[in-house]
Protein backbone atom coordinates (compact mmCIF):
# COMPACT_ATOMS: atom_id res chain seq x y z
CA UNK A 1 0.00 0.00 0.00
CA UNK A 2 2.81 2.38 0.57
CA UNK A 3 4.12 1.65 -2.88
CA UNK A 4 0.57 2.10 -4.42
CA UNK A 5 0.51 6.32 -2.65
CA UNK A 6 4.29 6.68 -3.12
CA UNK A 7 3.45 6.29 -7.07
CA UNK A 8 0.16 7.92 -7.36
CA UNK A 9 1.63 10.93 -5.26
CA UNK A 10 4.39 11.07 -7.84
CA UNK A 11 1.78 10.70 -10.48
CA UNK A 12 -0.51 13.51 -9.13
CA UNK A 13 2.87 15.73 -9.02
CA UNK A 14 3.81 15.13 -12.77
CA UNK A 15 0.21 15.81 -13.71
CA UNK A 16 0.30 19.40 -12.39
CA UNK A 17 3.61 19.86 -14.64
CA UNK A 18 0.75 18.35 -17.70
CA UNK A 19 -1.57 20.80 -17.10
CA UNK A 20 0.67 24.15 -16.98
CA UNK A 21 3.15 23.51 -19.08
CA UNK A 22 0.64 22.57 -21.84
CA UNK A 23 -0.91 25.60 -20.90
CA UNK A 24 1.59 27.67 -21.52
CA UNK A 25 1.91 26.27 -24.91
CA UNK A 26 -0.83 26.85 -25.78
CA UNK A 27 -0.76 31.04 -25.06
CA UNK A 28 2.92 30.26 -27.22
CA UNK A 29 1.08 29.20 -30.21
CA UNK A 30 -1.49 31.29 -30.55
CA UNK A 31 0.92 33.97 -29.98
CA UNK A 32 3.21 32.43 -32.99
CA UNK A 33 0.05 32.04 -35.18
CA UNK A 34 -1.08 35.49 -35.38
CA UNK A 35 2.86 36.53 -35.86
CA UNK A 36 3.18 38.18 -32.59
CA UNK A 37 6.29 35.38 -31.13
CA UNK A 38 8.98 33.72 -32.71
CA UNK A 39 7.64 30.01 -32.48
CA UNK A 40 5.23 27.81 -30.72
CA UNK A 41 7.53 25.53 -28.23
CA UNK A 42 9.38 27.92 -25.66
CA UNK A 43 7.90 29.19 -23.00
CA UNK A 44 8.67 30.83 -19.37
CA UNK A 45 7.58 27.49 -17.19
CA UNK A 46 9.04 27.43 -14.32
CA UNK A 47 10.16 23.84 -12.24
CA UNK A 48 8.20 24.94 -9.66
CA UNK A 49 5.34 26.34 -11.84
CA UNK A 50 4.05 29.55 -10.05
CA UNK A 51 4.60 32.39 -12.49
CA UNK A 52 5.04 30.44 -15.58
CA UNK A 53 4.34 32.76 -18.58
CA UNK A 54 3.84 31.56 -22.72
CA UNK A 55 7.26 32.77 -23.41
CA UNK A 56 8.69 35.76 -25.10
CA UNK A 57 5.17 37.27 -26.60
CA UNK A 58 5.14 40.83 -28.52
CA UNK A 59 2.38 42.10 -26.99
CA UNK A 60 2.45 45.43 -28.60
CA UNK A 61 2.27 42.85 -32.04
CA UNK A 62 -0.86 41.59 -30.45
CA UNK A 63 -2.43 44.99 -29.36
CA UNK A 64 -1.88 46.10 -33.43
CA UNK A 65 -3.80 42.84 -34.58
CA UNK A 66 -6.87 44.12 -32.40
CA UNK A 67 -8.54 42.86 -29.01
CA UNK A 68 -9.92 39.43 -30.43
CA UNK A 69 -6.65 38.67 -30.81
CA UNK A 70 -5.21 39.31 -27.31
CA UNK A 71 -8.21 37.80 -25.62
CA UNK A 72 -7.74 34.24 -28.47
CA UNK A 73 -3.89 34.61 -27.25
CA UNK A 74 -4.82 35.11 -23.34
CA UNK A 75 -7.54 32.11 -23.53
CA UNK A 76 -5.81 29.83 -25.70
CA UNK A 77 -3.99 27.96 -22.25
CA UNK A 78 -7.25 27.91 -20.89
CA UNK A 79 -8.81 26.00 -24.19
CA UNK A 80 -5.75 23.45 -23.76
CA UNK A 81 -6.38 22.86 -20.51
CA UNK A 82 -10.39 21.93 -21.24
CA UNK A 83 -9.05 20.05 -24.31
CA UNK A 84 -6.78 17.41 -22.72
CA UNK A 85 -9.09 17.52 -19.78
CA UNK A 86 -12.09 15.80 -21.95
CA UNK A 87 -9.63 13.63 -24.11
CA UNK A 88 -8.11 12.78 -20.73
CA UNK A 89 -11.34 11.56 -19.40
CA UNK A 90 -12.46 10.03 -22.39
CA UNK A 91 -9.82 7.54 -22.16
CA UNK A 92 -10.18 7.13 -18.04
CA UNK A 93 -14.09 6.55 -19.27
CA UNK A 94 -13.76 4.11 -22.11
CA UNK A 95 -10.84 2.71 -22.70
CA UNK A 96 -8.29 2.29 -19.83
CA UNK A 97 -8.85 -0.25 -17.45
CA UNK A 98 -8.86 -0.64 -13.64
CA UNK A 99 -7.22 -4.02 -13.94
CA UNK A 100 -5.80 -6.94 -16.05
CA UNK A 101 -4.96 -10.26 -15.25
CA UNK A 102 -5.28 -9.26 -11.28
CA UNK A 103 -2.69 -6.52 -11.59
CA UNK A 104 -3.57 -2.31 -11.15
CA UNK A 105 -2.85 -0.28 -14.31
CA UNK A 106 -1.42 2.67 -13.57
CA UNK A 107 -2.26 4.13 -16.96
CA UNK A 108 -5.75 4.43 -15.51
CA UNK A 109 -4.48 6.39 -12.71
CA UNK A 110 -2.67 8.49 -14.51
CA UNK A 111 -4.65 9.54 -17.02
CA UNK A 112 -7.28 10.28 -14.24
CA UNK A 113 -4.59 12.70 -12.77
CA UNK A 114 -4.41 14.35 -15.36
CA UNK A 115 -7.86 14.77 -16.35
CA UNK A 116 -8.37 16.13 -12.84
CA UNK A 117 -5.85 18.37 -12.97
CA UNK A 118 -6.02 19.78 -16.10
CA UNK A 119 -10.29 20.22 -15.51
CA UNK A 120 -8.83 22.17 -12.27
CA UNK A 121 -6.60 24.16 -13.69
CA UNK A 122 -9.19 25.47 -16.57
CA UNK A 123 -12.22 25.93 -13.94
CA UNK A 124 -9.69 28.10 -11.35
CA UNK A 125 -9.47 30.27 -14.48
CA UNK A 126 -13.55 30.34 -15.80
CA UNK A 127 -14.77 30.11 -12.15
CA UNK A 128 -12.05 31.25 -9.38
CA UNK A 129 -10.36 33.45 -11.48
CA UNK A 130 -12.92 35.20 -13.05
CA UNK A 131 -15.17 36.13 -10.17
CA UNK A 132 -11.73 37.44 -8.48
CA UNK A 133 -10.69 39.11 -11.93
CA UNK A 134 -6.99 38.19 -12.27
CA UNK A 135 -4.20 37.03 -15.18
CA UNK A 136 -5.79 35.57 -17.75
CA UNK A 137 -9.52 35.94 -17.58
CA UNK A 138 -8.74 39.84 -16.37
CA UNK A 139 -7.37 39.79 -20.51
CA UNK A 140 -9.79 38.06 -21.98
CA UNK A 141 -12.83 39.60 -20.24
CA UNK A 142 -11.10 43.07 -20.89
CA UNK A 143 -10.43 42.35 -24.34
CA UNK A 144 -13.07 40.10 -25.50
CA UNK A 145 -16.24 42.05 -24.57
CA UNK A 146 -17.85 39.33 -23.16
CA UNK A 147 -19.67 40.13 -20.02
CA UNK A 148 -17.62 38.59 -16.95
CA UNK A 149 -20.28 37.07 -15.55
CA UNK A 150 -20.77 34.34 -18.96
CA UNK A 151 -17.25 32.95 -17.51
CA UNK A 152 -18.33 31.78 -14.88
CA UNK A 153 -21.20 30.63 -15.29
CA UNK A 154 -20.05 28.37 -18.53
CA UNK A 155 -17.15 27.22 -16.04
CA UNK A 156 -19.65 26.16 -13.78
CA UNK A 157 -21.28 24.09 -16.72
CA UNK A 158 -18.29 22.48 -17.99
CA UNK A 159 -17.37 21.65 -14.39
CA UNK A 160 -20.62 19.49 -13.82
CA UNK A 161 -19.99 18.03 -17.15
CA UNK A 162 -16.31 17.21 -16.12
CA UNK A 163 -17.66 15.75 -13.14
CA UNK A 164 -19.79 13.45 -14.70
CA UNK A 165 -18.04 12.12 -17.27
CA UNK A 166 -15.28 11.36 -14.34
CA UNK A 167 -17.04 10.14 -11.75
CA UNK A 168 -16.88 6.45 -12.79
CA UNK A 169 -13.54 6.35 -13.09
CA UNK A 170 -12.42 8.05 -9.68
CA UNK A 171 -14.69 4.91 -8.50
CA UNK A 172 -13.05 2.48 -10.95
CA UNK A 173 -9.81 3.74 -9.89
CA UNK A 174 -10.46 4.25 -6.18
CA UNK A 175 -11.47 0.39 -5.92
CA UNK A 176 -8.07 -0.47 -7.84
CA UNK A 177 -6.23 1.32 -5.64
CA UNK A 178 -7.86 0.10 -1.82
CA UNK A 179 -6.02 -1.91 0.19
CA UNK A 180 -5.77 -2.66 3.77
CA UNK A 181 -5.32 0.68 5.67
CA UNK A 182 -6.97 2.89 2.67
CA UNK A 183 -10.30 1.69 1.50
CA UNK A 184 -11.85 2.91 -1.40
CA UNK A 185 -13.53 5.74 -0.41
CA UNK A 186 -10.68 7.30 0.85
CA UNK A 187 -9.32 7.01 -2.46
CA UNK A 188 -11.75 8.71 -4.05
CA UNK A 189 -11.80 11.49 -1.36
CA UNK A 190 -8.25 12.10 -1.86
CA UNK A 191 -8.91 12.54 -5.63
CA UNK A 192 -11.44 15.08 -5.04
CA UNK A 193 -9.56 16.84 -2.43
CA UNK A 194 -6.72 16.80 -5.10
CA UNK A 195 -8.34 18.51 -7.69
CA UNK A 196 -9.79 21.01 -5.18
CA UNK A 197 -6.03 21.64 -3.75
CA UNK A 198 -5.06 21.95 -7.48
CA UNK A 199 -7.70 24.69 -8.58
CA UNK A 200 -7.18 26.44 -5.39
CA UNK A 201 -3.44 26.90 -5.42
CA UNK A 202 -3.06 27.94 -9.04
CA UNK A 203 -5.74 30.58 -8.52
CA UNK A 204 -3.93 31.69 -5.18
CA UNK A 205 -0.81 31.67 -7.50
CA UNK A 206 -2.29 34.47 -9.59
CA UNK A 207 -3.93 36.35 -6.77
CA UNK A 208 -0.55 36.90 -5.48
CA UNK A 209 1.38 37.12 -8.30
CA UNK A 210 -0.93 39.26 -11.08
CA UNK A 211 -0.64 42.81 -11.52
CA UNK A 212 -3.91 44.02 -10.55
Amino acid sequence: MRTRCTVTALLAVAAVYLAVWPHEIGHATAAWLYGCKADAWRTGTHWYLAGSQGGAIDEECLARRGGGAVAVVAFAGIVVNLLLAGLAALAVRWWLPARKAGHLRWGLVATLLVALANGAEALSYLVLNTLWLKADMRIVVAASGVSRWIWPAAGLFLGVLIARALAGPVRRASGALAGPGISARLWMWAFAAYALAVGLAAMLSRILLSAS
